[in-house]
């Protein structure tokens, strides 16, 4: 052992006589045991992640002395190889939890060259659990001067062994629902435990399952364009291929029928099968960007959700008639609709996200009948115990089931990789695609920058050679910047808000970005500016006009800024392409499927000049567009494929694909023209089956 590891375990630093785990430092108390961070001047608390409340443990057990970053790393990550920014990033959330600052320290200091030091004098304090007054008007106690003091050094080893155990509980899919759930669970409701077994073992892509509720069936989707249909142990029955990509198979509740979707072109074609893949039905080309899956309302009917240019959609088709209707939905214009089920009495329920991000299950009638404080994406009915099963609120996408009188209960936690979609029949089993991936961003060398199992990237590299990206890879929207061939966070986010552009200025100093309808400056530290871009829903396309002044649409409205966040015009302007090509002072629109240039949006018709016609598959699902050396570049979706497209603004006729295939979240261009592509690498998706089991007599 060596000496500072040593030095960790014995500290022999007095504060008191009595053991405790809760902390006080200035107007601070940590709790040791929940991990939780009260402010006493504010009557706050703020719930820290594992590795965050250990690193601050280990800092509070050697306040006032230097603790090296090679000990911290080995204390925080024993026996486990991490990045190199990995202590840097706890850091920075724990000074932003703390509201210190690097550069003026309260609380940690950065010895340069040695490491760190926690500042304040830290006392153990031994009260009775209660929370804060819930008025501002009750006086504060000042709790450490009515407090007897401890010992702190009999507890520095017992407290790291604890935070050891419960990072490691949190990555262990069972001790995840009892930690979570079980405190809220009464106790007349038994939380059953659940066991995990494969249906599909071979290498490749299998997903989007569906199990049929009474018969020994399931369906699922095979390397995207191929119908599999087993009994629930996976031997095989049936096998269709098709041309283009397939999706979201629903057996009939009763039947041995099967619908399920095929993309085509720019349109979706919703299929009804027989048990042997045998088509009975096929609708007409339904213009879709993308789809969920179908829901069964009656034998002649299904509830389809169909994701279209003006956002999610619910539609009643009536099979023998190929009718398609629109559902008038119980929501306000500002919420979005997600996907629709069938649930108790076999009816159908509608899930809906407002603008908080809360989620509420709705009637036709607008009745609520279910609510989650946080957004659900991940949804099916389990009929045995009348329950919905989701996804819960954490980054890992864990299940969840909750009864509709609240009550939750815990269902599995993924160790790796994450829950795609749901099915749940009669028994209870439930069945699932487990899928795992890898996203790259690669440089000039074809070798990752970045990797990750997120899959929001947004990369922008500027004519420095600097890239800065997004990654979902803490579980929320963050910006980074790699530069000088180190990696930076830029942004400590907290909240679901989306990130959906980044774009370096003319100068390369300042980058600009979002947070759901905020614009956001960053500098390479930090951020500079946040302030309301005033569009009435998220802004979807953004830049710069020079160095003081930014732009932002939300397709309806451009709306101008200086870097002050002052509002400087508002101009109602309809388009889904837009961008500024700032060197040369013009507008570049899409409008229908020609290409023009124009000197003014307020003008538009008068100073327009047309570029190019384009093709059908070069406007479908159109986002993304960058102008690089004076050549315009964007993507598409074709029959599920993306596309990416070059054209040269001098030689507009030279339109071109520069890669095609399945699975590319972003692109970016390096300076010298180079493609850099973000792209969804090493995928594997199986088949599980998650079977509750009886309780032992």
């Amino acid at each position: 052992m060596d000496r500072e590891t040593t030095d960790i375990e014995n500290s022999q630093k007095q504060i008191g006589n009595k053991t405790n785990s809760r902390f006080q430092f200035a107007h601070w108390q940590f709790f040791n045991d929940k991990d939780e961070l009260w402010n006493t001047q504010t009557h706050s608390v703020s719930k820290l992640e594992p590795q965050v409340a250990r690193l601050l443990t280990l800092l509070i057990t050697q306040q006032g002395q230097v603790i090296t970053k090679h000990m911290l790393n080995i204390q925080l990550w024993p026996d486990t190889i991490v990045e190199a920014n990995s202590l840097y990033q706890l850091l920075t959330k724990l000074r932003k939890e703390l509201q210190d600052s690097a550069r003026n320290p309260l609380y940690i200091k950065t010895i340069p060259k040695k490491g760190y030091m926690f500042l304040p004098e830290v006392s153990l304090i031994d009260i009775p659990e209660r929370p804060f007054p819930n008025t501002s008007s009750v006086a504060p106690v000042d709790i450490v001067s009515q407090q007897p003091r401890t010992t702190l050094s009999s507890q520095i080893q017992l407290l790291l062994t604890k935070k050891r155990c419960w990072a490691l509980t949190l990555s262990a899919g069972a001790c995840f629902s009892a930690i979570a759930f079980f405190s809220s669970t009464p106790d007349d409701i038994t939380s059953p435990h659940y066991e995990r077994e494969d249906i599909t073992y071979e290498l490749g892509v299998e997903f989007n399952v569906t199990a049929h509720a009474q018969h020994d069936l399931l369906a699922y989707i095979e390397q995207f364009n191929v119908l599999k249909i087993t009994d629930k142990t996976g031997k095989y029955q049936h096998t269709r291929q098709f041309d283009t990509r397939i999706a979201h198979p629903t057996w009939h509740p009763d039947k041995k029928q099967l619908a399920f979707w095929q993309y085509q072109g720019d349109k979706c074609i919703l299929h009804v099968s027989n048990d042997e893949a045998k088509t009975l039905h096929s609708s007409v080309p339904i213009p879709c960007h993308l789809i969920r899956p179908p829901v069964w309302q009656s034998d002649n009917e299904l509830v389809l959700t169909i994701i279209e240019k003006a956002g999610h959609s619910a539609y009643l088709y009536r099979i023998e008639q190929q009718q398609l209707v629109k559902i008038p939905l119980p929501k306000a214009a500002d919420e979005k609709y997600v996907g629709a089920i069938r649930a108790w009495e076999e009816q159908i329920y509608y899930l809906i996200t407002d603008t908080e991000h809360n989620s509420r299950l709705v009637g036709l009638d607008g009745k609520v009948h279910m609510t989650w404080d946080f957004p659900v994406w991940l949804f099916n009915f389990d009929p045995g115990k009348q329950s919905i099963v989701s996804n819960d609120d954490s980054a890992h996408h864990n299940l969840i089931g909750k009864l509709r009188n609240g009550q939750t209960y815990p269902i599995f936690a993924t160790s790796q990789g994450m829950f795609s979609n749901l099915s749940i029949d009669q028994q209870g089993d439930i069945y699932t695609a487990a899928e795992t991936w890898q996203v790259n961003i690669r440089d000039q060398d074809n070798l990752p920058i970045f990797s990750s199992s997120s899959n929001d990237f947004l990369p922008v590299t500027n004519n420095l050679g600097e890239t800065v990206f997004m990654s979902r890879r803490t579980g929320q929207c963050e910006i980074y910047l790699h530069s000088n061939n180190q990696l930076k966070q830029l942004s400590f986010h907290k909240g679901y808000e989306l990130v959906s552009f980044l774009a370096w200025d003319p100068q390369l100093s300042k980058i600009l970005s979002n947070r759901d309808k905020n614009l956001v400056l960053y500098d390479r530290e930090d951020v500079i500016i946040s302030f309301d871009s005033q569009h009435s829903k998220m802004p979807t396309q953004f830049g710069w006009l020079d160095q003081q002044n930014i732009w932002s649409s939300d397709t309806q409205f451009v709306h101008t800024f200086n870097v002050d966040g002052n509002l400087l015009t508002r101009t109602k302007f309809a388009s889904d392409f837009l961008t500024f090509d700032a060197e040369r002072q013009n507008w570049i629109v899409l409008q229908g499927n020609v290409l023009y240039l124009s000197q003014s949006l307020a003008n538009f018709e008068v100073h327009k000049q047309p570029l190019i016609e384009l093709p059908e598959n070069a406007v479908h699902m159109i986002k993304n567009p960058r102008l690089v050396n004076g050549e315009l570049y964007w993507q598409s979706t074709w029959s599920k494929t993306d596309i990416i497209w070059k054209l040269p603004l001098s030689t507009p006729t030279m339109l071109t694909k520069i890669r095609q295939e399945p699975l590319i979240w972003h692109y970016d261009i390096t300076p010298d023209g180079a493609l850099r592509v973000a792209k969804m690498e090493s995928v594997e998706a199986d088949i599980k089956r998650i079977t509750p089991q009886l309780p032992s007599t």
